[in-house]
């Protein structure tokens, strides 16, 4: 159960979150240098998101620990973030995962045949697995959050493992999945490689995670603690390409939701864009919090979001 002084700590605006971190160098190509592309996340937060020079991928600085992600995720990011209070999964993610569920399956297709082995990475409260047992795949989810892979167990009589070296060392699997995963780890690109260890001959990856390019909304709203990376398509396919993988011809692409193979000799090579630090820079230009408040443009975003909340939470199945 959350701490409510530790929910509270990380809900009060123009404050700092409650961790120290610690400095990191970039997890896609090693450099140290960044440029300061945020300093204050969609709850009006202290929060210093930085870009690497060298490639563009985005983090935040300094890094919370190790040990600082655990709790957090311990006790603090489902209450804080999808209003799980109990013991199992809102009704509002449950229909929302539901959803994302039927998209991510129908763009996979052929890949999910019967038969197939698939690994879904960060399998939440199970609502994929279960779409991929019902197309006779046999199905492997990763999920470090209890409440979520009890209820995956015993709503969808799922097989969850809490971490990936819990997998057999030569278990490979013809379909590996990572929706909105890669974001909230220390080491994206590092565990991008190790999954894409575990894909069989010919077998696909799909990888899924914001867009911190998207428009329509203020730079800020694209920031909170609970991604401690940011992606645009370019940092998404360097990653790829640091693991041996490339975008797979054959399967649609939505900006940073993309399905990969193992490279071909006759693939582009995927590499870090120079200069895309400072295009990054410019298009997130940090907001004054007090300014932003002012303005009253926060109503618009904070009345959406409650909205889709609202929406998923009475959608019928």
């Amino acid at each position: 159960m959350s701490s409510p002084l530790h929910l509270v700590r990380h809900a009060v605006p123009f404050t700092r979150y409650p961790y120290r971190g610690e400095g990191m160098a970039c997890n896609l190509c090693g450099e140290s240098e960044t440029l300061t592309v945020a300093e204050t996340d969609r709850r009006l937060k202290r929060l210093r998101s930085v870009a690497c020079t060298g490639c563009g991928l985005i983090r935040t600085d300094p890094m919370p620990s190790a040990a600082e992600l655990d709790a957090y995720y311990a006790s603090a990011y489902r209450a804080a973030y999808q209003f799980a209070l109990g013991r199992r999964p809102p009704r509002h993610h449950l229909n929302r995962s539901r959803r994302e569920a039927g998209f991510r399956a129908a763009l996979l297709g052929p890949a999910l045949r019967p038969g197939a082995r698939v690994l879904d990475v960060g399998s939440g409260s199970g609502e994929f697995l279960a779409a991929a047992r019902a197309r006779g795949c046999d199905a492997t989810g990763i999920e470090p959050g209890r409440t979520y892979a009890a209820y995956a167990r015993a709503e969808h009589g799922a097989r969850v493992l809490d971490r990936l070296d819990a997998l057999p060392p030569d278990a490979a699997f013809d379909v590996v999945t990572a929706h909105h995963v890669l974001e909230h780890l220390r080491d994206p690109v590092d565990t991008l490689a190790r999954l894409a260890g575990r894909l069989a001959p010919g077998g696909v990856l799909y990888a899924a995670v914001p867009n911190m390019a998207a428009t329509g909304k203020p730079p800020h709203e694209r920031f909170h603690f609970a991604h401690v990376h940011g992606f645009v398509r370019q940092t998404l396919d360097a990653a790829a390409g640091r693991a041996g993988l490339a975008p797979h011809p054959d399967y649609r692409r939505e900006d940073t939701t993309a399905v990969y193979r193992h490279a071909a000799a006759s693939d582009a090579p995927c590499r870090p864009e120079p200069g895309l630090a400072q295009t990054l820079a410019a298009a997130l230009a940090p907001v004054r919090p007090g300014a932003y408040l002012a303005s009253g443009a926060w109503l618009g975003p904070m009345v959406r979001r409650n909205a889709k909340a609202i929406r998923d939470t009475f959608a019928g199945r």
